[in-house]
């Protein structure tokens, strides 16, 4: 073997070794809270969401009850909420006004008989919890921040809702359903495409949800639909579908 030839083997064997050691340095440098803003800037590219009114009419059919719909409306800027949602035959509006009030309404009545306050869960108290999902929910990405995000754990890759993605594990600081969300953002779009409420300590629960389409909210761009699936099972749960904007 000559000596010229050696040479080349060497360097290509140091090539090549430096090339996966780059790689390596690129994934784990790979930090998740700058993948979440990134994200962020992408569905909310002018930073609106904080001050955003949202008004929009959704689909929510579950396997239980498919012909669930709501109106809901969500003023970041002042904490108002409205949830307007059909139950059986009657209508029930949730309301938290600027000042944090809370009431509830049957048919636009305050007077509500204890059967149906126990039957539909309709306690005032509830109002905050129905406001936190929804300014959460619909708010993703950009209601992943400090004041909800505790700890962000190591970025990974997994092939997600017929995408490579970007996986994020993280801890929120309140519970919604679990403090353990798993965030998935497409690689090639840094769209969101799903997420994963996970519970570690009992891998049988959990849900497990896929980003569908997209709407435009004055600005900011949320998923349209999200479809709910069993954690374990992946078996089919509901639906969340934005169908219009609700003009108050």
């Amino acid at each position: 073997m000559t000596l010229y030839f050696r040479y080349t083997i060497l360097f290509t064997l140091l090539l090549s070794s430096c090339f996966k050691q780059s790689n390596s340095n690129d994934r784990t440098q790979l930090k998740g809270i700058d993948l979440l803003s990134k994200s962020q800037s992408i569905h909310d590219p002018n930073g609106l969401w904080n001050q955003l009114e949202l008004s929009v009419y959704i689909q929510e059919p579950r396997i239980g009850n498919p012909s669930r719909y709501s109106k809901v409306h969500l003023n970041n800027a002042n904490g108002a909420f409205e949830l307007i949602r059909n139950r059986e035959q009657h209508l029930s509006k949730h309301v938290i006004d600027e000042n944090g009030q809370a009431k509830v309404y049957l048919d636009d009545s305050e007077e509500i008989v204890d059967s149906l306050v126990e039957k539909f869960r309709l306690k005032p108290e509830r109002n905050l919890g129905y406001r936190d999902f929804y300014h959460l929910m619909y708010g993703l990405p950009m209601s992943l921040n400090d004041e909800s995000v505790s700890k962000i754990g190591e970025v990974g890759v997994k092939y997600f809702n017929d995408r490579e993605c970007y996986l994020i594990p993280i801890e929120l600081k309140e519970a919604m359903f679990s403090k353990n969300w798993v965030i998935y953002i497409a690689k090639d779009s840094y769209k969101l495409k799903g997420l994963e409420i996970v519970f570690p300590e009992d891998t049988t629960k959990g849900e497990r949800l896929y980003f569908e389409g997209n709407i435009d909210l004055n600005g900011v761009h949320i998923p349209r639909i999200r479809h709910w699936h069993e954690y374990a099972s992946d078996e089919y749960s509901g639906s969340d579908i934005v169908l219009k904007k609700w003009e108050k």
